[in-house]
């Protein structure tokens, strides 16, 4: 088949514009402001668009925050699920597998900026997203220790718990591809061969 005979994807229609304008928009003035101190008055003034036309969008301001922040979370479960080692491995392997989840994750948090900033490091979302990234972690943990991959004297949740920490300071600021790597496989060395020599 040529290229031109390939079906291109159907064009955005003028509300599936004008919804990802408002989504844009109200990503990045959450970002800047907070939740709590952003008002729709603020997206609205940023879009260019009335205060009508956001309401035929979303019911507040909450529901657009939460839509948003409920599509990163999302995501970011869907990735957790992708990166369950599901077979036995060396050591030199499983390092390089925990190295690929930091780095996937880390990624992941800096593909984009506002959107992690709200659904990652800002109030109110940040607390729920942690905490069901550290409980999807454990659960990954959890099937990788019984098939003893994994050490289970320390917990599946307290691994999690960790691997969140590590993300929630590795990914902050703006962090280039080659610090990420860096930080990628120091915090898997850390995690898989601890502190003592």
């Amino acid at each position: 088949m040529s290229i031109q005979n390939k079906k291109r994807p159907a064009a955005l229609t003028k509300g599936e514009q004008t919804h990802a304008r408002l989504r844009a928009v109200a990503t990045a003035e959450f970002a800047k402001r907070g939740f709590h101190n952003t008002k729709v008055s603020d997206i609205v003034l940023a879009s260019g668009l009335s205060q009508p036309t956001f309401y035929n969008y979303f019911q507040s301001k909450e529901a657009a925050y939460e839509e948003l922040v409920g599509e990163f979370r999302r995501r970011l479960e869907a990735l957790t699920q992708t990166l369950l080692i599901k077979t036995v491995m060396s050591p030199g392997e499983a390092l390089d597998s925990v190295t690929s989840s930091f780095q996937q994750f880390l990624d992941f948090l800096a593909e984009d900026p506002c959107l992690t900033e709200i659904g990652f490091f800002q109030p109110p979302g940040c607390t729920a997203t942690k905490a069901g990234l550290a409980a999807w972690i454990a659960s990954n943990i959890a099937k990788e220790q019984a098939i003893g991959l994994y050490r289970a004297d320390v917990t599946s949740v307290q691994i999690g718990k960790c691997f969140v920490g590590m993300l929630d300071q590795m990914a902050r600021g703006q962090v280039s591809a080659r610090e990420r790597a860096a930080n990628a496989r120091g915090c898997a060395t850390l995690l898989c061969q601890g502190l003592l020599l």
